[in-house]
């Protein structure tokens, strides 16, 4: 459940829960009212911490009042009012035992997901939170001169393994129940649910109620209820495992309250203790079989999310790998403009949406005046810092949205959208004035170029982009025939 609560709440919630188990337990099954909520207590502080004392020690206080009243005793003499608040006090630190037993577990909620969590931690718990009340609960009586009925030590062993049990068989239980809330369930789990609830209660009459009596099958067996318990450790969520370990824990107390079933058959002198111990022994392997699956469910998942997310790393590098490729197809490696093939891709694309809505456009087609003799005094390496130094001005007059290409070896383009003749005009001699008060520097050495350029704009008559190049072509023409370092148009 999200909901967070404040301490009075959690608190409130706890002592009522725990006195409603503690009159469930003295008008069903009959036994003291400490030892069944012992499993409320223990989920109370798993779920909400150590701020849920108080709603385990005045849930105990008052279960014990409401046990004296039930058997006609004062519950406000001194003696009854000492075992009441030592007994309260007992279970009120066992559940704070437990607690710290199992603290690093609570923090990760995982107190039951792990095989080591329960084995090593909630199972010493339960029996910790056994002895300590049990050791509050019985030894009252003696500091008050009284007598337990089957002395100090049988009390103090039957106390434990009772609230040890108790704490096993429901803590599990309310603390999925509250911490998966709301349960989404498919029709296939409602179905599944109901069929093994019903063949859970089925083989609990038959075991444990009178039907032992009545049919007295060799093949009934205590051992048979595994059967059903196992399966939803195995097959079903651990809420409707841990349910159908505190419904057959309170079933089989019912049952053994009555005298009926296997143990009162075969073991009528001890049946009680008999019972306990099987059912812890029963519960613990539920529990562990429980967090064997998931446990495994959880390496799975991790498994999967790795793979995934392995997966979509790769795909990912792939990706990059692919725009990377597609962009070297089309992008000059030396000036990291457009080449030949990604500038005429582009351009054309955006000439056709000037064929179907006309408006204004130009095209700049630049050559650099006497490059043959820069490569051939110089070298190529001085040519190549030519060729990037007359990218980097390309770039630095653009706008974002002009496309600037190398489509030669000292040829470049630039088409120009939403540009008349005079911007383009403008541009061109911005570009070329700036060209030839450059000075390229390489080793010492210093080389100061120029370059023509050819101005064509948009006609009516165009149909291709190839059209507007020749006439920038044309122009360019001109230029180199006139002198070079100038701009034309055509």
């Amino acid at each position: 459940m999200k909901i967070v609560l404040k301490p009075w709440q959690f608190n409130l919630i706890t002592c009522c829960i725990y006195l409603l188990f503690a009159i469930f337990t003295m008008q069903a099954l009959h036994t003291l009212s400490t030892w069944p909520p012992a499993g409320v207590a223990l989920a109370a502080v798993t779920l909400f911490g150590r701020k849920a004392w108080l709603g385990v020690a005045l849930g105990s206080f008052l279960a014990i009042i409401y046990y004296f009243h039930l058997y006609n005793l004062n519950p406000f003499t001194f003696n009854h009012f000492a075992i009441n608040l030592a007994t309260s006090t007992g279970n009120t630190l066992a559940a704070l035992c437990a607690f710290n037993i199992m603290y690093k577990q609570i923090v990760l909620h995982n107190p039951l997901k792990r095989v080591e969590n329960v084995a090593g931690t909630f199972i010493f718990a339960c029996a910790a939170m056994g002895m300590v009340s049990a050791i509050f609960g019985v030894g009252i009586y003696y500091v008050l001169g009284l007598e337990w009925f089957d002395g100090f030590f049988f009390g103090v062993l039957n106390w434990s393994i009772s609230n040890a049990l108790a704490a096993i068989a429901i803590s599990p239980a309310l603390y999925f129940l509250w911490r998966r809330w709301p349960h989404k369930m498919t029709t296939q789990n409602v179905t599944q649910s109901l069929l093994i609830t019903a063949i859970t209660v089925l083989c609990c009459y038959l075991i444990f109620g009178p039907g032992y009596t009545h049919l007295d099958l060799p093949i009934l067996q205590p051992s048979l209820i595994l059967f059903p318990l196992l399966y939803c450790a195995m097959r079903l969520s651990s809420t409707l495992t841990s349910c159908m370990n505190m419904l057959v824990f309170c079933l089989a107390w019912i049952g053994s309250n009555q005298g009926w079933g296997y143990f009162y058959e075969h073991h009528a002198g001890d049946a009680e203790i008999t019972l306990q111990f099987f059912f812890l022994f029963i519960f613990a392997v539920v529990l562990l079989v429980q967090a064997v699956f998931n446990q495994r469910q959880d390496e799975q998942e991790e498994l999967t999310r790795l793979l995934e997310q392995r997966v979509e790393e790769r795909t990912c590098q792939l990706e990059y790998q692919k725009q990377k490729a597609l962009k070297l197809a089309v992008t000059d490696p030396l000036t990291e403009l457009y080449n030949r093939r990604g500038f005429f891709r582009t351009a054309h694309h955006l000439f056709s949406q000037y064929l179907r809505h006309p408006g204004s456009c130009a095209l700049l087609l630049l050559d650099l005046d006497k490059f043959k003799l820069i490569n051939d005094n110089y070298g190529h390496a001085m040519g190549d810092e030519v060729i990037k130094n007359t990218a980097d001005i390309l770039r630095h007059f653009t706008r974002e949205s002009d496309i600037t290409g190398r489509i030669g070896g000292e040829e470049f383009v630039v088409f120009l959208p939403m540009s008349t003749q005079d911007d383009a005009t403008s541009l061109a001699e911005r570009i070329r004035q700036a060209i030839s008060e450059q000075q390229v520097t390489l080793d010492n050495v210093t080389v100061q170029y120029t370059l023509s350029i050819g101005v064509s704009t948009f006609d009516q008559n165009d149909k291709t982009l190839e059209s507007m190049l020749k006439r920038a072509d044309k122009a360019l023409y001109l230029a180199k025939n006139q002198g070079r370092n100038q701009v034309q148009y055509c």
